[in-house]
């Protein structure tokens, strides 16, 4: 365990690289020389001290960081070298060994127990630096739980756990640290927010499955009362219907789900007593403390200071795990053997520390695959099933310990893809972007070729089986990860295994699925790529007779204007003023072949006219189109100065790019930010007749319309935060002893306040507006829909209309809680209070949703007897 190397010769700068000429361990004794040294020829000065030390912390950092990567025999002996090693160096290398050992309780979750032995074995070699381990814990948990860092509380707690049984603290001390954090069990009813008190019993539940076993032993009244405290929650959470939100984020449709969906909370605290019956025994856990008994028994302990849960404010967030997720089962759709068992604790583990690992390493995807498999080395040997490594991957024999291969057991391949997709499917929303998960799916698949390719496909296969009962979001992010997938491996595909797809109706499930994967994948590529690709009768039925282009209404010649479009397609070409543009466009209203209209059918069509022509000349691309825009912009503004304007506007462009969303997307989008139409046109256009009856089971609709709310939602947050800046500069000058010319820039400062006070009110009022009429258009759409199937007879849950349109309501709803909430009162009032053509009570399966979403946000609060 040579970690120190005294080195002479210089380092190389810039592009050459300098190394040294002999390779010494701490003690003097000479290396063989490596096939990549290089003898120097110049003599250079030797290096400088604080370069030596800066190697010597470095090797530290590795030494800490890559015990325990894989569990071998020489686990033990490895732990007690390194804990020689540290004990030695503490005094000159604390900080750095201090700084090591957190990154790795934060960053490396599978490896708590190594780290909590290692803690102890130190301790018990010099009990003040034992001290400073469990100070730098204590102060971290502390700062975690201010800055609500959830995934960092509930591991320290759970390094705590191993420092129990390391000896390092006494299990009354965890306990009492557990009983603080418990503490909000009691606060008073009407501050006691469900998901506050959930996240508390989380974080207890989550450490105990690694030091439940000795903490029971040693002081099990403590114990006991902990667990007492849990179960009166979890009987009055389940009494009083506590687990808000559940229902309307469930993955599947509970009647044709092969499994139970359970709450995540719920389903731990059955893992947990399950546990309870096998006596706090966890077999895939590793106890290397159990083999230092004799010394870590001789050990003192220490205290931990008193912690405090934050308080609950309305910007607080809580955190539970993703609710029970499955997708490999059994033929008769029972536990799978290469899986653990859903309601067993060891489900719960590794699903924690490959979610955990998932998250943590967001920022770097090869270094998130590596780790991502390494985790099989970090359970009992036997745990995990051989996964073969190929050479050449990012799991090098130099970053772990080597010995035995794993036996016969669970698959990490499918243990991973599930993880995976459990969190990509997670509800209201994942932590990450979908295309983080998709970018960190194929660095695992070109990293593992061997193994995880096949585990990923029989995933796909699965989960576009259930498609059917799938919730539609989570089928939106389905295709979009998929399209993504295949464009980094050659939009290779054996379509003919969903071939039963090609007699299904268009709305149906599976074949929405399909066709907006390929609608995607020409996004990515282009569209005679994608053709290749599919088999014939693929293309004939998914894929659209010509590739994505304009529709020019007026391009025919035997059109009755072809004449009139083309004057004013030449005037725009030839770059005529505005002046002169304003006056072919009035020429043209008086034309006598208009004679016929009413001045407004004549502004409707001069509208038109004008703005099909301008798509027209920027349809190359879309600098193209914005030079046109921004050069007649004044005339786009003029001729769309009312609601009704703005949303025939809308239609116009919709209709020009009917056969590429994609454009028609980004040009919405674009005359929204040159306020051209606005949103609540848009809103509209998403609930006009010919959109809601003929292109709701396409997501380009949707896409367009949480496009244009999110930037409504984001419009209000931007002068929020600016009229937070103007204030903190206004309260940060004192009129005491400044000149006259102070008072006036004061003043000055006044009046931008207010008006970026006057400005928030008013984006504000747009907001409500906005979310006013989404809601009132979406739900009469839905109540006409209703009726007319019920008067037909139609089973409800048969019609694929109603199961998107409802399944995109549920979907908004849970997407912008936050601003539904806002509004209740006023959307209750006037929206899902009473149906003003029948004056009857608005259908409960509407309502339902809409009192869900509001009780998701707000929380309620649970008596408890």
């Amino acid at each position: 365990m040579d970690y120190r190397r005294n080195s002479q010769g210089g380092g190389g700068g810039g592009g050459g690289g300098g190394g040294p000429d002999r390779r010494h361990n701490y003690q003097g004794a000479r290396h063989n020389r490596r096939p990549y040294d290089r003898p120097r020829q110049d003599n250079r000065e030797q290096r400088p001290v604080q370069d030596e030390v800066g190697d010597i912390e470095k090797r530290l950092g590795g030494l800490i960081i890559r015990v325990g990567d894989k569990i071998t025999p020489t686990l033990e002996t490895n732990l007690n070298t390194l804990a020689g090693i540290l004990d030695n160096d503490y005094a000159k290398h604390s900080a750095t060994i201090l700084k090591s050992l957190k990154a790795c309780i934060l960053e490396l979750p599978m490896k708590s127990a190594i780290y909590g032995t290692l803690t102890g074995l130190m301790n018990a070699k010099n009990m003040e630096t034992g001290g400073h381990i469990v100070k730098m814990a204590s102060e971290l948990l502390q700062e975690s739980l201010d800055k609500q860092l959830w995934r960092n509380v509930k591991l320290l707690l759970r390094f705590f756990g191993e420092l129990v049984n390391s000896n390092v603290i006494l299990p009354t001390t965890l306990l009492n640290l557990m009983g603080q954090l418990l503490s909000v069990l009691e606060e008073p009813t009407v501050i006691r927010v469900c998901a506050r008190a959930d996240c508390a019993v989380f974080l207890v539940l989550a450490t105990l499955p690694w030091c439940a076993a000795d903490t029971r032993d040693r002081n099990p009244h403590d114990f006991e009362k902990i667990l007492t405290s849990i179960d009166n929650y979890m009987i009055a959470r389940e009494e009083g219907d506590g687990i808000e939100g559940f229902e309307i984020t469930k993955v599947f449709k509970d009647s044709q789900c092969p499994y139970v969906q359970e709450e995540s909370l719920t389903l731990l605290w059955k893992q947990i007593q399950n546990l309870q019956k096998d006596d706090w025994d966890v077999p895939i856990l590793i106890k290397p403390s159990q083999t230092f008994d004799p010394v870590l028994g001789m050990a003192s302990q220490h205290e931990l200071p008193e912690f405090s849960f934050p308080l609950h404010t309305d910007s607080t967030s809580y955190y539970l795990p993703a609710p029970l997720f499955r997708i490999f089962l059994g033929e008769e759709g029972d536990q799978t053997s290469s899986l653990p068992d859903p309601y067993s604790i060891s489900h719960f583990i590794v699903h924690d520390n490959l979610t955990d690992v998932l998250c943590l390493f967001e920022i770097n995807r090869k270094e998130c695959a590596k780790y991502l498999f390494m985790v099989q080395y970090s359970y009992a040997i036997g745990t995990f099933a051989d996964s073969s490594v190929p050479a050449g991957t990012v799991a090098k024999p130099e970053d772990m310990e080597t010995d035995t291969p794993a036996v016969q057991g669970w698959s990490v391949d499918q243990l991973l893809a599930e993880v995976i997709f459990t969190e990509m499917f997670r509800l209201p929303k994942p932590e990450f972007k979908t295309v983080y998960y998709s970018s960190l799916l194929v660095e695992v698949c070109k990293s593992f070729p061997d193994c995880f390719p096949t585990a990923l496909a029989k995933a796909i296969s699965k989960l576009y089986d259930r498609l059917p009962s799938m919730d539609v979001e989570c089928a939106y992010r389905f295709w979009t990860w998929l399209s993504h997938h295949l464009s980094n491996f050659g939009y290779l595909w054996n379509w003919t295994d969903w071939s039963a797809a090609l007699e299904q109706p268009v709305d149906h499930a599976q074949s929405i699925f399909i066709r907006e994967t390929l609608e995607k994948t020409i996004r990515l590529s282009y569209y005679e790529r994608i053709k290749e690709a599919l088999p014939v009768e693929f293309q004939q039925k998914f894929l659209p007779a010509e590739a994505p282009g304009p529709s020019w209404k007026f391009e025919s010649p035997d059109h009755p204007y072809h004449a009139m479009a083309s004057a004013v397609l030449n005037s725009l070409r030839a770059k005529n003023s505005i002046e002169q543009i304003e006056q072919t466009l009035e020429s043209m209203k008086n034309a006598p072949r208009l004679e016929d209209l009413t001045p407004v059918q004549r502004e409707d069509f001069i509208r038109e006219l004008f703005i099909e022509c301008v798509l027209m000349l920027g349809s190359k691309s879309f600098s193209h189109v914005l030079n046109v825009i921004e050069r007649y912009l004044s005339i786009l503004q003029r001729l769309n100065n009312t609601p009704e304007a703005r949303l025939h506007t809308v239609k116009i462009v919709a209709q020009f790019w009917k056969n590429n969303t994609q454009f028609m997307g980004i040009l919405l989008d674009k005359m929204l930010n040159y306020r051209v139409v606005d949103a609540i046109a848009i809103v509209k256009w998403v609930f006009e007749p010919e959109v809601w009856q003929n292109e709701w089971h396409r997501s380009f609709v949707w896409d367009i319309l949480k496009n244009t709310l999110n930037k409504v939602i984001s419009r209000v947050a931007q002068v929020k935060d600016k009229l937070i800046e103007v204030r903190k500069e206004a309260a940060g000058k004192e009129l005491d002893g400044y000149s006259y010319f102070f008072y006036v820039f004061l003043l000055e400062l006044v009046i931008v306040v207010e008006g970026v006070e006057n400005t928030l009110s008013i984006v504000n009022r747009e907001q409500k507006e906005v979310f006013l009429t989404l809601y009132q258009r979406f739900v009469e759409v839905l109540k006409g829909q209703l009726r007319k199937i019920e008067e037909s007879g139609e089973n409800l849950d048969e019609n694929r209309w109603w199961e998107i349109g409802l399944g995109w309501f549920l979907e908004l709803g849970r997407r912008y809680s936050k601003e539904v909430t806002t509004f209740s009162s006023t959307l209750e009032a006037i929206v899902f209070s009473v149906d003003n053509e029948t004056g009857d009570a608005i259908d409960p399966r509407i309502t339902n949703i809409f009192q869900e979403i509001c009780r998701m946000e707000i929380g309620q609060s649970i008596e408890m007897n």
